[in-house]
């Protein structure tokens, strides 16, 4: 069953998520990369920061937590989804503290080869200001005669 069109400007409630120091490490040391502004104070500092930073893509863990509302409140479960792109406009790093709201929009939806495309975008706010602007487009499949 096709995504029904009217579900576009959708908007989901912001989800909080707080940046701390160990989801960090965990994230640096789970994608592989080592640069030491993830894990040592001293670093970061060295770059202009009070704190560590985290990686650019660390910010999926909050958008993540918006497209599961957004999934279930459009009936799609995960296993048809698949991710075609994803963009991150960033206006500052994320740091170590921050108390983060992601607030969730069903920017666009449309139909090809009998898929729905998702266009989500997803606005990360600390203490009201931007921090990060992540623009998803998503592919649904559509469920098969065994799923209904």
């Amino acid at each position: 069953m096709a995504i029904d069109p009217s579900a576009v400007g959708r908007v989901y409630p912001p989800q909080p998520y707080e940046v701390s120091r160990e989801k960090v490490r965990e994230f640096a040391e789970a994608i592989g990369d080592p640069n030491p502004v993830y894990v040592d104070t001293g670093m970061a500092g060295e770059y202009g920061h009070d704190d560590v930073v985290a990686p650019p893509t660390f910010v999926m863990i909050p958008v993540m937590r918006g497209f599961d509302t957004l999934m279930a409140d459009l009936g799609i479960e995960f296993a048809r989804v698949v991710h075609v792109d994803q963009r991150f406009t960033y206006s500052r790093p994320l740091l170590v503290g921050d108390g983060l709201e992601t607030t969730t929009t069903l920017d666009a939806l449309r139909q090809v080869a009998g898929n729905d495309l998702l266009t989500i975008r997803s606005d990360v706010r600390a203490a009201d200001e931007h921090v990060c602007t992540s623009q998803a487009t998503l592919l649904i499949r559509p469920e098969e005669k065994d799923d209904v």
